[in-house]
């Protein structure tokens, strides 16, 4: 008897837990649908899974609450429901543009009320379009990487009221219920704009740990840990793919003559520079600072013949450049060492061992020179 009294006066408590529960529930499913797939080696892109999945569930809950009340005379009461539900499909699912089914989603459920003949609900249509719109504007729109909570709301709570207005307007609903329906919207939104910028937060937390566990700190390339994981990895999938290993040539002497602060900015500035060329050529190729002064890069999908233009292009690049330490120019040259994944490394300790081996081979050379194993 209290849980019903409470059910009846406190909906619009009932419902922020309804929208917690399915957030949470999508989330279950997600990671569970994911899981069975990696067990099975099936290979999906996790954002195009989270928009299929994303898309199924929330019709099926909506189709499946408007069958529940279909014909009734109160069949709005699970208005704000749907409103929250193009936030639910447009913020948190960031459904791929290819994948964009909204509108034709929207007539869908016109047909399946049976409300083609309605101009109010004509009317309601194009709001709904209107609104999945302008918080994909606002989502495309925003470039400082923090997330506007603020044009969200607005924009929910503009088109949430002219949404209503042509409601009222459909069912005949007097002024108190309108205005108790705005205000219920408003609190729904604002719990769910405020659930969606906790999670946002959480994951820029997360990407800057991740950042800070992969990345040197000095020169902001890709570190150790991250080249032994992504190193493993290649090796551990059979794929083609050619490493690249340099130093700076009589980095110790500069270090010893110039300080360490002149030794830092040259690493820096070489890693700018190798970069660059990187970033000119492909963005699948990855640096990464393995040593005080030894770097590696990877070529995933390359053969060692593909890797010569590119290769040649950061060695002059690098030995070309130049550095000013107070009256002083450092002229800057590298030793290089290159080889491709082979069939006959049993591990990945022969084929970092060659890399290595072809690397030495050009500074006992003189150095400022490139081999090829």
């Amino acid at each position: 008897m209290l849980t019903k009294i409470f059910l009846s006066r406190a909906t619009l408590v009932v419902s922020l837990f309804f929208i917690m529960g399915v957030f949470v529930v999508f989330q279950i499913m997600f990671a569970f649908v994911k899981k069975i797939l990696d067990v099975k080696n099936n290979k999906i892109d996790e954002y195009t899974l989270r928009s299929i999945l994303g898309i199924l569930y929330i019709l099926a809950i909506l189709f499946t609450m408007q069958n529940s009340i279909r014909d009734a005379s109160y069949s709005w009461i699970y208005i704000n429901f749907q409103l929250v539900s193009v936030i639910f499909y447009t913020v948190i699912l960031s459904v791929p543009f290819k994948y964009h089914l909204f509108a034709p989603i929207v007539l869908a459920f016109m047909f399946f009320n049976s409300a083609f003949t309605s101009w109010q609900s004509w009317c309601v249509s194009i709001i709904l379009i209107m609104f999945y719109y302008s918080l994909n504007y606002i989502k495309n729109h925003t470039f400082n990487n923090k997330f506007p909570f603020f044009k969200y709301l607005f924009s929910s709570i503009l088109f949430g009221a002219a949404y209503w207005f042509f409601i009222k307007l459909k069912f005949s609903i007097g002024n108190a219920m309108f205005f108790k329906e705005i205000i219920y919207l408003a609190v729904l939104e604002l719990f769910t704009f405020g659930y969606i910028a906790v999670l946002y937060a959480d994951v820029e937390s997360r990407t800057a740990l991740f950042r800070d566990a992969t990345h040197d700190k000095l020169t902001k390339t890709f570190n150790y840990d991250a080249f032994d994981t992504d190193f493993r990895s290649f090796f551990k999938d059979g794929s083609t793919f050619t490493m690249m290993m340099f130093d700076i040539d009589h980095f110790k002497k500069i270090n010893d003559t110039y300080g360490h602060l002149a030794g830092d900015k040259i690493l820096q500035n070489v890693v700018d520079i190798v970069q660059t060329v990187i970033d000119n050529n492909d963005s699948r190729i990855k640096l990464y600072r393995t040593g005080g002064e030894e770097f590696n890069v990877i070529f995933p999908g390359y053969e060692v013949i593909q890797t010569d233009d590119i290769v040649k292009e950061i060695f002059e690049a690098v030995n070309l450049s130049e550095i000013k330490i107070d009256d002083h120019t450092i002229k800057l040259t590298i030793s290089v060492g290159v080889s491709e994944i082979s069939q006959k490394d049993t591990s990945i300790n022969d084929f970092y061992s060659r890399v290595d081996q072809a690397l030495y081979h050009s500074k006992r050379s003189g150095r400022k020179a490139i081999t090829v194993a």
